[in-house]
């Protein structure tokens, strides 16, 4: 997290709320650092959900909630809210052909890969792979990878972010009328990826990974997806969840379109064309994934700060963080926390600035710290 940008939406919103030196003032340096030094301490663990590290960082977030003044958020008059977790962890198989050969992929150097589904064994077996550019259904930009074409079966293979339309006025630019330009809209993200790969019947989903466009070299996700995952606990157990979800990484896709007789960049330049459609590789997949999982009961912490307006006060504004991080590997030989200063001690440590900061101005609305 760049703490430039958080101090300046912190200043531009307070002054929207109240110009308030005070309020101004109470964000030092100073205090960021003195919390994140806390919360990325060896004493937290790496603050892990379920672990005693989730319970120190907890007992230290409302400490400073409640020196603040700021009231229970949550409804039923607590500062917490209860969430149900499984924790997931995968013993994982794969197998590429293309061009009617074997093409070698070890994991996880060249290929990462999960099921979030809560069962024993997840299967994909010789699965056709389409190439579906950034698999994107936007109406709202006219724009649909898709077309229609029925991939119930398929392992598609998308591209990381958002389409990057150069400004028809500056090609030097990116039109900041398509998918935000620069800024990353919620299409872009992994996360959208797998839903609209769900929706469209898709038996696996491959991102190819690119550092830029990604924001993240591989070995994060390399270290964010070869160890235990938790997602939230649901009734059905995901089962109606894309059964394979992963990465690829980019040198692989190159290999693996190459030997399938296309060219990726090609692939690339087409899929930033609004009559892109899915392109069928010559080639299969096989995945599985074996699965191990435990129960995990984990928290949110809720603190409100009432507001002053008597017509506006029931209107909420909400500012969030995550506060946890990936815990501990005693595996691991020597240091074995992951302390997570920037991810996400830092945006934890804004919060609670900015929570201190609205304490030292009158909003018109109730401001919610989650």
């Amino acid at each position: 997290m760049c703490w430039q940008i958080v101090l300046l939406l912190i200043a531009v919103e307070l002054q929207l709320h109240a110009s308030s030196n005070e309020a101004i003032a109470s964000i030092t340096t100073n205090d960021l650092l003195k919390h994140i030094q806390v919360l990325a301490s060896d004493e937290f663990e790496g603050r892990a959900p379920g672990t005693p590290g989730e319970d120190r960082t907890l007992d230290y977030l409302l400490k400073q909630f409640k020196s603040m003044g700021l009231q229970p958020g949550n409804p039923d008059g607590t500062y917490f809210q209860n969430v149900p977790l499984v924790g997931i962890t995968g013993q994982l198989e794969a197998s590429l052909t293309a061009g009617g050969k074997p093409l070698e992929v070890f994991l996880p150097r060249d290929c990462v890969i999960w099921s979030k589904r809560v069962a024993p064994k997840s299967s994909v077996l010789d699965s056709d792979v389409v190439f579906v550019g950034y698999g994107i259904v936007a109406p709202e930009y006219h724009w649909d990878d898709f077309k229609e074409v029925d991939l119930r079966g398929k392992t598609i293979l998308m591209l990381v972010n958002d389409p990057p339309i150069p400004d028809p006025n500056d090609p030097t630019k990116l039109d900041e009328k398509m998918f935000k330009g620069r800024g990353m809209t919620y299409y872009g993200r992994w996360t959208y990826k797998y839903e609209i790969a769900t929706k469209k019947g898709a038996a696996a989903a491959i991102i190819v990974h690119e550092t830029g466009p990604a924001g993240y070299p591989w070995a994060v996700v390399v270290g964010s997806n070869t160890r235990e995952n938790m997602d939230l606990k649901s009734g059905g157990g995901n089962m109606d969840r894309v059964a394979i979800e992963g990465w690829m990484t980019a040198d692989t896709a190159v290999k693996l379109c190459a030997a399938a007789g296309e060219d990726f960049q090609t692939l690339k330049r087409r899929a930033m064309q609004r009559d892109f459609r899915p392109v069928p590789l010559n080639a299969k997949a096989t995945f599985t994934v074996t699965n191990k999982w435990r129960e995990i009961s984990s928290r949110n912490l809720i603190a409100k700060l009432k507001g002053s307006d008597p017509k506006l006060k029931d209107e909420l504004i909400i500012y969030t963080a995550h506060w946890d991080h990936l815990g501990r590997n005693p595996s691991l030989q020597g240091d074995q926390i992951y302390n997570g200063a920037m991810d996400n001690a830092s945006g934890t440590a804004a919060l609670l600035e900015l929570a201190e900061a609205f304490t030292k101005t009158r909003p018109k609305r109730t401001v919610l710290f989650l």
